[in-house]
């Protein structure tokens, strides 16, 4: 669960709202959207994320209107949708499969006060909810110790790889021969660090803002970071880059794109960035700049290991050439990366 919906769902309690969380739980077949996925459903009609849109998510929004209209307080409730496991009647389309959506109303402010703070710190922790009445939570770190909550009957945590769990960044349906429980981290926002603020970099933060990045920009040139240039991005820094990203510490919850004004200050940046364990690095440029720049640092020691966590020329091979279609090349790898944990490596370069 990330910390964007968290954020959204104890705005509901400071701001009073009634609201419905809705949570993708079981998945079977073809659907749009994974387990762990949320939309959050205000009672004023607005909402935060989708399972998936189309049919199944009018679904979901029916029920939650009727389930706030009861004018009170509501049991959770599972809903079924796509093709039914026991009769086979197409309930809902949802591309060929079915999934079944758990609706919950907004209750306990501290248990989601807790999950933001501690997706706030990046701290490894998971959230488990039974899949059966009333629907139990708990927060568990990755050593297995409660934060909150109860232990749940039936389910040992010691047979559960939390810290792969975490890892991955990926919920998922844990279930016994009667029980069930959907197991998911909770998940920092996962960052974006743009080295350079120019024609490039600024698409790149522009593109990236509706896919929920933390966007930092830094570039030495002072005039060139300036905020306004840059709406969706969470800093932008005037800073000597490697200077910049020693302070910034890039982490396995980090994509780096290199985009700087010189060939020099690329090297440098690509040298400094890896010697932290960031998930993504790529850079800018031709091939020839990044063969130039790769033989410079493998005669400086850096080794060829860590020299093939690079990804240059950057972006997916889409014929790109102005800079917000080179900048969607370059989201598109990352997302690439983000959601599979790998992307095609025919690129594309720039000088």
């Amino acid at each position: 669960m990330e910390d964007t919906l968290i954020r959204s769902v104890v705005d509901t309690f400071k701001n009073r709202v009634h609201a419905v969380l809705a949570t993708i739980v079981r998945t079977e077949g073809s659907t749009p959207r994974e387990p762990g996925t949320r939309m959050l459903i205000l009672a004023d009609g607005q909402t935060v994320g989708t399972v998936g849109g189309g049919s199944t998510e009018q679904s979901v929004l029916a029920r939650a209107k009727v389930l706030l209209n009861t004018g009170g307080t509501f049991a959770p409730e599972i809903r079924h949708l796509g093709v039914d496991r026991k009769s086979g009647l197409e309930l809902v389309p949802v591309c060929g499969g079915s999934q079944d959506v758990l609706l919950e109303e907004m209750q306990d402010s501290d248990f989601w006060q807790l999950a933001g703070e501690l997706a706030a710190r990046g701290r490894e922790t998971v959230l488990i909810t039974a899949l059966l009445p009333p629907y139990a939570k708990s927060i568990w770190d990755s050593q297995g110790n409660i934060l909150w909550g109860e232990p749940q009957a039936g389910l040992t945590v010691t047979t559960l790889n939390l810290p792969q769990i975490c890892a991955h960044r990926k919920a998922l349906v844990w279930e016994t021969k009667a029980l069930s429980w959907l197991i998911e981290p909770v998940l920092r926002k996962e960052r974006l660090l743009i080295l350079g603020a120019g024609h490039v970099g600024r698409e790149v933060a522009y593109y990236a803002k509706p896919l929920d990045f933390e966007v930092t920009v830094i570039d030495d040139r002072v005039t060139y970071v300036r905020p306004e240039f840059f709406p969706g991005a969470q800093s932008v820094l005037g800073a000597e880059f490697v200077d910049g990203i020693k302070n910034y510490l890039p982490q396995s919850d980090t994509y780096v794109v290199i985009a700087t004004w010189s060939h020099r200050k690329d090297e440098e940046c690509l040298a400094e960035v890896l010697n932290y364990p960031a998930k993504y690095v790529g850079m800018l440029g031709s091939t020839k700049k990044v063969q130039q720049i790769v033989t410079n640092l493998k005669d400086q020691g850096c080794t060829a290991a860590n020299l093939a966590r690079l990804r240059a020329p950057v972006g997916l091979d889409i014929g790109a050439q102005t800079p917000a279609e080179i900048a969607l090349s370059i989201l598109a790898e990352i997302i690439s990366i983000k959601r599979t944990g790998q992307a095609r490596r025919e690129t594309m370069g720039m000088h």
